[in-house]
């Protein structure tokens, strides 16, 4: 399918779909768990659902009703096939280190996407506790194979600065590990926030496993039983973010179901666009307001917020003045190159971008006149979503090209933005249709 959306004014109130961050944690912890898990307000993506399917081939028992996924858990047993994680880079990680605890082989694979993705430093930390693994390619990335027969524990020497969801994988799988394991730090821990996120469903199941203090390690005690709860599912703010910055760049927006505090890192695109000027209500109760604002650049560090940089990035484009965002190191590590595609999204339409010499931050001067173009997202779903929010402020009509990719994280996303006003289509792509030529 392919979006066609024109400029628009936006009012309206819009629920945040659930975190499938949460989602995914929740489901792996539930197939840990003695007994059955409610997991309330599930995430429907494409996300949510590899990991409740991993989790399935993995042993555990599961039920689907509206709102509701039932998953009985206790063993993790060896799949009668491979693994396949579709896109999820989150279940591949999660369920490559659950699948030690399974008593035979477990294959795992996924994606075009998902393949490219890098597997290396969890597979070496694996082996270190006790659970061989390897990359069938012998180039630590999927497929890869896990020999089973659990996780016997120990040390496990990790880099902070590739995939936060290594550690988190790690965190969860250990507590069934023979002793306790220490998680020790290589480099500094980014996204950070998912770590948290992690830490606090394990213990909502009653699991310990704790931040080393002082060390920015972690420890995970050994041979523990989880137990079966009702979690519910918190609102998505990576999700939001791009419904927030609609509203500061096209009317007004409101943003409900979302939790306040929140451990989600990305909770963090209220100070962002705070700080640049944008006109925010924030309720107690979970909604956020976002209205039309006169906005201005700003400088950023977003190792802790790689997910909010392609959303930043067209907001960035509509703000008076320079925006650096630095830190952008490990996004060409995402569904796409998240530099590459992002630059060439917002320079296709306008918009003056570029990579910083070093080739660690964006440099975005505006206000740009953004004009309508073709734009193919390279089936990330964050561009696609970044790139309808800067066709909501587009001369002429923006066409993007495989739009169902949204289904990832927001399957809703379309539906939500026509909800609120917005002039969207979604059609059939044709063969015909020529393919707009990126050039930055």
């Amino acid at each position: 399918m392919k979006a066609v959306i024109r400029a628009s004014s936006l009012s309206g109130t819009i629920g945040a779909p659930p975190s499938k961050s949460y989602t995914q944690r929740a489901v792996a912890c539930a197939l840990l768990a003695d007994g059955t898990t409610e997991v309330l307000s599930p995430s429907e993506s494409e996300d949510g659902l590899a990991a409740l399917e991993a989790a399935r081939m993995l042993g555990a028992k599961v039920t689907r009703s509206k709102g509701v996924w039932s998953v009985s858990g206790g063993t993790v047993a060896t799949p009668e096939d491979v693994v396949n994680c579709k896109g999820s880079a989150t279940a591949l990680r999660l369920f490559t280190a659950i699948s030690a605890l399974a008593p035979g082989a477990t294959v795992l694979t996924g994606s075009d996407s998902l393949r490219r993705r890098p597997m290396a430093e969890l597979l070496s930390a694996m082996s270190s506790v006790g659970a061989p693994c390897f990359s069938t390619g012998g180039n630590g990335r999927p497929p890869i194979v896990v020999l089973g027969g659990g996780i016997c524990g120990g040390t496990a020497d990790i880099r902070g600065d590739v995939s936060s969801q290594f550690v988190s994988a790690l965190l969860i799988a250990c507590c069934k590990a023979k002793k306790e394991t220490t998680i020790r730090l290589a480099s500094p821990l980014e996204s950070r926030g998912y770590v948290e996120m992690t830490l606090e469903v394990l213990r909502r199941f009653g699991a310990d496993a704790s931040a080393e203090r002082g060390r920015g390690g972690f420890q995970v005690r050994g041979g523990q039983s989880l137990a079966p709860c009702r979690y519910a599912v918190e609102g998505d703010y990576s999700s939001a973010s791009f419904m927030m910055a609609a509203g500061l760049l096209a009317g007004t927006v409101e943003v409900t179901s979302l939790a306040v505090p929140s451990k989600q890192g990305d909770s963090g695109i209220i100070g962002i666009l705070a700080g640049m000027g944008g006109k925010i209500a924030l309720s107690p109760k979970g909604s956020v307001l976002t209205t039309a604002s006169e906005l201005h650049g700003i400088r950023i560090d977003a190792s802790q917020v790689p997910d909010l940089v392609p959303i930043i990035a067209v907001v960035a484009s509509q703000a008076e003045g320079e925006t650096v965002i630095s830190g952008i190191g490990r996004l060409r590590l995402k569904e796409s190159d998240r530099v590459e595609t992002t630059v060439r999204m917002l320079s296709g339409m306008g918009a003056r971008i570029r990579v910083s010499r070093t080739g660690d931050a964006l440099i975005i001067a505006g206000k740009a006149d953004l004009t309508g173009t073709v734009v193919d997202p390279s089936s990330d779903h964050r561009i696609a979503m970044a790139c309808a929010v800067a066709a909501l402020v587009a001369r002429r009509e923006t066409v993007i090209k495989g739009a169902e990719c949204v289904s990832k994280s927001y399957p809703s996303f379309f539906a939500d933005l026509k909800r609120l006003g917005a002039d969207v289509e979604l059609r059939p792509e044709t063969r015909q249709e020529e393919v707009y030529a990126y050039g930055i």
